[in-house]
C-alpha cells in the first residue's frame, strides 16, 4: 500500500467504532431523517454496514500471547514501551500525554467510567407500581464486538422473528466466518503509509451508554411477543469528560410525531463531573472520545517497530519514547502554534494572536467554529525494511462537531499545511 498511497488523512475516524449504532439496531434512531425511529430500525437491521462501526474493545489490542505472530501486529510490545518510559522519566513523563497514559499504561476501555449498556428486568405490582429491578444484565465492550449483545437481548425480549439474532448471523456471515481476515476483532494499527494525519473535534456532547428496561406486571397476561426493546436512559459524555444522564419518561418516544409536536425533551442530570471521570474530553457528537483518541497509539509506531527488530530490544531499556513525540498547541483565537499542550488563551499573547482575530463564534463563511483551541502531536520514524521516513500527526480541535471537521477552516488549514510541506520536502513540487 505504501507504493500507491503517499499520505492518508483521517477526519473524525471512529477507529474503535461508536455507541450510536447499538441504539439504532436495538431500538431505532432516525439520525435526523424525517422517519419514525421504528421505521429507521427496520432499515438499520437490514444494513450490513452498521456492523462495521460496532465498538471494538481496547482489550482486543492487548489480549493474546505476545509471542504469537498474529499478535505481534497488535499492542503486545507497548507493554515494554510503557516500562521503558517510566524507567526513564517516571510518572512525570506522562504530563503532556494523558491520553496515551490512559490507553497504554492504564489500559482503559469503553466502560472505564460507566457500563456501555445495561438491561434491567423490573417486576411491577398490579396497577403498574411500585416496580423493583429483579435482574440486570451488563453488556461489556467485548459483548458488542463479538455479537453476544444480540444473544443477551434475545434472552430478555422475545421479538417476533428474532430480528436481533438475524443481525448477529449477518455479523458472523460477513466478518467472523469468512475466508477473509476479520477486521472487527482487533484494534486498528497505523497503516503502512509514509504520512498519516488524524484530526477530529472533541468536547461535544456524545452518547456513550444506554439502559433498557423490560417491565413485567403481576396479574397481567404475558403477550406472545414483547415488541421492540424499551430505551429508558441515555448517558452522554460532555465537555471535559463529565457524564450526564437523560432519563426518558415512560416508554420511549422519539417518534417523528413527537418531534413535530415539539414535546418537551426529558431532563438531563449530571452523574459525574469532569474532575471525577477518567477521560479528559468527550467525543465529537457522534464518535466517543476513546474511539477517536485511539490514533494516539499510532504515535509510537517507530518505537514498536524497534522492539520488533532483530532482538536488540535491550537497547531501548530506560528510553523515554514519549520524547520523540512533539506536542504543540494553538490557543483559542490564536494565529500560530506554540510548543506544549497548552491550556492558555490569546489574552496578552500578541506574538501568538493577531489583534481583533480572537473571535471563536460561528460567523465564519463556512458556518463552522472559527479558531478553536487545537492541540497537535507529531512523531516520525524510519522504516527498518525500506528506509522510508514516515510521520504521524494527531490534531484535536476543541469544540468542533463531527460533521464540521470536513469543512472547518482551521482543521483543514492545519492538515493541508502539513500536506503542502510534505509535497515540498518529498516531491519537490512546491
Amino acid at each position: 500500500i505504501d507504493h500507491h498511497v503517499w499520505t492518508y488523512v483521517g477526519l473524525s475516524a471512529p477507529l474503535l467504532g461508536a455507541s450510536g449504532p447499538m441504539r439504532s439496531v436495538i431500538s431505532g434512531e432516525n439520525m435526523g431523517l424525517p422517519v419514525d425511529d421504528l421505521v429507521a430500525r427496520e432499515m438499520e437491521l437490514s444494513f450490513g454496514s452498521t456492523n462495521t462501526v460496532n465498538m471494538i474493545s481496547t482489550r482486543s489490542g492487548w489480549d493474546g500471547n505476545p509471542g504469537d505472530a498474529q499478535n505481534r501486529a497488535r499492542l503486545a510490545s507497548l507493554r515494554r514501551i510503557v516500562d521503558d518510559i517510566e524507567e526513564a522519566k517516571g510518572e512525570k513523563a506522562w504530563d503532556d500525554y494523558r491520553t496515551l497514559r490512559l490507553l497504554l499504561r492504564d489500559k482503559v476501555d469503553w466502560d472505564v467510567d460507566h457500563p456501555v449498556l445495561e438491561i434491567d428486568t423490573e417486576r411491577c405490582a398490579e396497577g403498574g407500581s411500585p416496580c423493583e429491578v429483579e435482574h440486570t444484565v451488563t453488556i461489556t465492550p467485548a459483548d458488542v464486538e463479538n455479537g453476544n449483545i444480540f444473544d443477551e437481548f434475545n434472552k430478555v425480549w422475545h421479538e417476533k422473528d428474532a430480528p436481533l439474532l438475524v443481525k448477529k448471523n449477518q455479523l458472523e456471515d460477513s466478518f467472523w466466518y469468512t475466508d477473509f481476515p476479520n477486521i472487527l476483532n482487533h484494534t486498528w494499527d497505523r497503516p503502512p503509509i509514509k504520512h498519516v494525519i488524524m484530526s477530529y473535534g472533541v468536547d461535544i456532547s456524545t452518547e456513550i451508554s444506554y439502559k433498557y428496561t423490560k417491565r413485567i406486571q403481576d396479574g397481567a397476561v404475558p403477550p406472545e411477543y414483547d415488541g421492540v426493546p424499551t430505551l429508558r436512559s441515555v448517558v452522554s459524555e460532555e465537555e471535559g469528560g463529565a457524564l450526564v444522564e437523560q432519563t426518558l419518561a415512560g416508554a420511549r418516544d422519539f417518534s417523528l410525531r413527537s418531534k413535530i409536536l415539539k414535546r418537551k425533551t426529558p431532563p438531563r442530570r449530571l452523574i459525574r463531573p469532569a474532575n471525577e471521570t477518567t477521560l479528559p474530553h468527550s467525543g465529537d457528537g457522534t464518535v466517543p472520545y476513546i474511539s477517536l483518541a485511539w490514533a494516539h497509539t499510532w504515535l509510537l509506531h517507530s518505537a514498536r517497530a524497534g522492539l520488533h527488530g532483530d532482538g536488540d530490544g535491550d537497547a531501548h531499556a530506560g528510553r523515554n519514547h514519549l520524547g520523540a513525540i512533539a506536542v504543540s498547541h494553538r490557543p483559542k483565537g490564536g494565529m500560530r502554534w506554540v510548543e506544549g499542550s497548552g491550556g492558555d488563551t490569546c489574552d496578552g499573547a500578541e506574538d501568538v494572536c493577531a489583534a481583533g482575530d480572537s473571535s471563536t463564534g460561528t460567523s465564519h463563511p463556512h458556518g463552522t467554529k472559527y479558531k478553536p483551541e487545537m492541540v497537535r502531536y507529531e512523531s516520525g520514524g524510519v522504516s527498518r525494511t525500506t528506509g522510508m521516513e514516515y510521520t504521524t500527526t494527531v490534531v484535536e480541535a476543541i469544540g468542533v462537531e463531527h460533521k464540521e471537521t470536513t469543512r472547518n477552516y482551521d482543521i483543514l488549514a492545519a492538515v493541508f499545511t502539513d500536506v503542502l510541506k510534505f509535497m515540498h520536502d518529498d516531491l519537490d513540487l512546491l
